[in-house]
């Protein structure tokens, strides 16, 4: 007969074995969420043995962090003072607006700089005294020296003259000629007298008119060459890294073939002659006089030999031997 329900399952899913017992552990009722999460006030208190080495592993936050070995040393650190002890100097503001000085100071200052010969000729302050190298008997106040000044034609009218533009044009025309023989200054399509004969005009224009547009259609056509069943210009330089460095159909990519002047067998290295030896040679420890290697060909030979003889003799002779002897008559 079945079981009945364990009350802690009624109401939340229905039993489909009941004759079977629920796998896993049953816990007491009562315990949610809010009891685990509820933090359990007073908290404990961690001892001090314990203590010392949380602080060097995970210490509390604005902590020093302090070794577990030196956790119970006294602290001699706060008691140190590294360094000399500086005396206090002059402060800043006696240095950079300094107390007047006296009457009294002022002139025990000016007799020891009077020693100095700067002192006298450039006095700091003031202009120096220059009587002494000047004529006796001169007035230094009304004297004046150099000459006058006569005022001229001020700046402005000199660089920007209050001329119209026809006398400005007409003064420059005069001049031009002499320009012409000093500087080489020429007009913007002024022709120039070369000398080659005696009728010279500037007016006289040689060769023929070349033929034009001012809308600027020959210009146009010269700076769209190509036209769209043109074939494609493309730079000799371009085509030659194309044809070096890109795969072409039909042929091996090879960078580096100008470059390689050898004949096609040709083969990079130095020749290695081999040793006597080989390797089964030296597992076996055979002498020199009983190297194997270089004797393939030999070896082959003569086991072929003996195959056939032993494939023809195989019902004639009962040994290999025999066979030997039979054909060594």
């Amino acid at each position: 007969m079945a079981r009945q329900l364990r009350p802690v399952y009624e109401g939340r899913f229905t039993d489909r074995f009941p004759e079977l017992s629920a796998a896993g552990k049953l816990l007491p009722t009562g315990d949610g969420s809010a009891s685990c999460l509820t933090e359990a006030l007073p908290r404990p208190i961690t001892p001090a043995i314990v203590q010392k080495f949380r602080n060097t592993t995970n210490p509390a936050p604005g902590v020093e962090r302090i070794f577990y070995g030196r956790a119970d040393d006294p602290d001699i650190a706060v008691l140190l003072t590294h360094g000399i002890k500086s005396r206090p100097s002059l402060p800043a503001a006696s240095l950079i607006n300094p107390l007047p000085k006296t009457d009294f100071q002022q002139k025990i200052q000016d007799k020891k700089e009077a020693i100095y010969f700067s002192n006298c000729q450039t006095p700091l302050g003031r202009s120096h005294d220059q009587s002494s190298m000047l004529p006796k008997g001169l007035d230094i106040i009304n004297t004046t020296f150099g000459t006058k000044i006569i005022q001229d034609v001020p700046a402005g009218e000199l660089i920007n003259p209050p001329k119209t533009f026809e006398e400005v044009e007409s003064e420059a025309r005069e001049g031009h000629d002499l320009y012409i023989v000093s500087h080489n200054d020429y007009h913007a399509g002024e022709a120039i007298n070369r000398k080659y004969n005696s009728h010279f005009s500037k007016s006289f224009v040689y060769g023929k008119e070349t033929p034009h547009f001012e809308d600027g259609r020959s210009v146009s056509k010269s700076l769209n060459l190509q036209s769209k069943r043109a074939a494609k210009i493309v730079s000799k330089q371009s085509d030659d890294f194309k044809e070096k460095f890109q795969p072409q159909i039909g042929k091996v990519l090879d960078p580096i073939a100008e470059t390689m002047n050898v004949s096609p067998g040709h083969t990079f290295g130095m020749l290695l002659r081999p040793d006597e030896y080989g390797v089964g040679d030296l597992l076996h420890y055979r002498v020199p006089h009983e190297f194997l290697r270089g004797k393939d060909r030999e070896r082959a030979v003569l086991t072929a030999v003996r195959q056939s003889l032993k494939k023809a003799n195989y019902e004639n002779f009962d040994m290999l031997v025999e066979a030997f002897r039979h054909y060594d008559k």
